[in-house]
């Protein structure tokens, strides 16, 4: 992942809901850890949920999704997901998360999400202060 960007770290359980029959966390199961912890990255930045839908800012909005399972994480392990705010440009801005168990990565992504205007569904550039801070 990127230098020293602004980064977010949380921990989960791996839970019976979360796995297979085999008791292995379902792939699904990690782009619900990463949307977490991106989210709260969001909100560590100053662009809270009740914002992200209402707000003057646009909605940021999720246009892709790269992911590379590495290792299963199981049920009863507990991972930590850590996501750092990677590249800023005028629309669009990238997080890159890495998910592990044990010091072991289990799960790298990164994601491109694009600063919307949910009225119009048309591009919105994203938020000045962002742009200044971390572009």
């Amino acid at each position: 992942m990127s230098g020293e960007r602004p980064r977010t770290e949380r921990e989960f359980t791996v839970y019976f809901f979360d796995t297979d029959a085999g008791g292995v966390a379902h792939n699904l199961t990690y782009l619900r850890w990463i949307e977490a912890a991106r989210t709260e990255l969001a909100e560590q930045l100053g662009w809270g949920i009740s914002e992200m839908v209402g707000g003057e800012h646009g909605c940021p909005v999720l246009t892709k999704t790269e992911v590379e399972y590495l290792r299963p994480a199981k049920l009863g392990e507990r991972v930590k997901v850590v996501s750092r705010l990677g590249e800023v440009g005028k629309v669009r801005f990238w997080v890159e998360s890495e998910v592990t168990r044990a010091g072991e990565i289990c799960c790298r992504a990164r994601q491109e999400l694009a600063s919307v205007d949910l009225v119009t569904g048309k591009p919105k550039p994203l938020r000045e202060d962002w742009r200044n801070r971390h572009g």
